[in-house]
């Protein structure tokens, strides 16, 4: 069953067939091929041509894995070439990532056959994990207002062109940043689901929604899922990304997990009870359905997502917010309350968002090491200062002293 959900997840195989029926063996080789190369995206796979005087775009769109966002340390490197019958006191090219402008260079005759161009991303620009490079030329000929079509300029981005992107997983405890939490290398990241031991119809649609979503960030099938019916060791829990799914009544997990919910079930574990964010109704709190991003309370740098209600309608309800990409995205906290009704609300409990709070720190000091060395080197000066100053004033204090007791 493994070889055969592997090579079924595996896109490229399934491209691959076209007969009606495959027979996959312990020896078929069922793996994924690597995804991309390394931190190197290229702009093209062919020669762009660009053709036509005045400014001229081309634009293209770089696509990171989905568990990642760019880090400091990119840039854009262009090869490309151009007609030699400019004006090259006016003609340039222009690099921008998105709305951020990288530089310009002029055109020149003499790289006319073979230019290049290298351009840094602004340290502490934030692209995210999609962004586009547009590449600009402004072609001017000599003569533009007598020139024909045979002499139209043209110019071209090379093959070779490429983006060196520097890249980091998110850090952020939000769910602004799920599934990718639960995302590593584009697949499921030792995922641990502990689940109803029996799984009503209401139970058998949560897991679609749940695992749609992430399902659907997943383009590799290398990962791992484990589901259990009952709570797993501590050593498990500490070590994986965990999810859990259920009521109090199907899955004793949720009582052990209740202190730790943003909202708790009251001491009947009948319905939600009120907190700072929300007054809820006592038979109100027994519809309701909640997804919460909480800090695993087995291991402080891992995230736990729990969807549960009352009832499994209740669980069913929660899972409807976290089933597509255009759902999570109306949601920018860590935790989402939905009721019979469809109405739902979105509410932040957690003050730092960091999964791992001494990279949080060490990439604060990273981003502003610059800063950082500035004002060391302002508070060295300034104590050497002040520290001439002290002397200068003490020598002269003693010059003065030595003058009253010669008099």
């Amino acid at each position: 069953m493994k070889k055969a959900a592997r090579f079924v997840a595996n896109a490229e195989l399934m491209n691959e067939v076209n007969r009606s029926t495959e027979t996959v063996t312990k020896n078929t080789a069922t793996f994924s091929s690597s995804l991309h190369d390394d931190d190197y995206y290229h702009l093209t796979t062919k020669t762009d041509q660009i053709l036509g005087a005045g400014h001229r775009e081309s634009s293209y769109l770089i696509s990171l894995p989905n568990d990642r966002s760019n880090a400091d340390g990119s840039q854009v490197t262009l090869h490309f070439r151009y007609s030699k019958n400019l004006n090259f006191k006016r003609s340039l090219v222009t690099v921008a990532v998105n709305n951020t402008t990288l530089g310009s260079k002029k055109l020149t005759a003499i790289n006319a056959n073979n230019d290049t161009l290298t351009l840094k991303v602004p340290k502490g620009t934030s692209l995210g994990n999609s962004f586009v490079v547009r590449v600009a030329f402004d072609l001017e000929m000599n003569d533009q207002s007598s020139s024909d079509n045979s002499q139209t300029p043209w110019a071209e981005v090379n093959s070779q062109s490429k983006m060196l992107v520097k890249s980091q997983r998110s850090n952020d405890l939000l769910l602004t940043n799920y599934p990718t939490l639960f995302i590593k290398n584009e697949t499921y990241n030792n995922i641990a689901a502990i689940i109803p031991a029996k799984l009503t119809t209401d139970d058998f649609k949560t897991l679609t929604n749940v695992f749609n979503l992430i399902g659907s960030f997943a383009k590799s099938n290398t990962g791992s899922i484990q589901f259990y019916t009952k709570q797993p060791h501590k050593q498990t829990l500490a070590n994986k990304n965990v999810i859990v799914i259920g009521t109090p009544e199907n899955n004793t997990m949720i009582k052990k997990l209740n202190p730790h919910l943003y909202f708790q079930y009251n001491h009947a574990f009948t319905g939600f009870k009120s907190n700072e964010k929300l007054s809820i109704e006592k038979a109100y709190g027994k519809t309701i359905g909640t997804a919460q991003l909480l800090r695993s309370p087995y291991n402080d740098k891992r995230g736990m997502m729990v969807v549960t209600g009352a009832s499994s309608q209740g669980v069913y309800l929660a899972s409807t917010q976290i089933n597509f990409q255009k759902n999570i995205q109306q949601y920018t906290g860590d935790a989402i309350v939905v009721d019979p009704n469809n109405a739902h609300y979105g509410y932040r409990f957690k003050k730092n968002k960091a999964i791992d709070k001494t990279l949080a720190t060490k990439r604060t000091f990273s981003q502003h090491s610059q800063l950082i060395i500035y004002l060391g080197v302002a508070v060295i000066v300034l104590l050497l200062v002040g520290m001439a100053t002290f002397f200068t004033l003490r020598k002269q204090g003693l010059l003065e002293k030595r003058r009253t007791d010669d008099k």
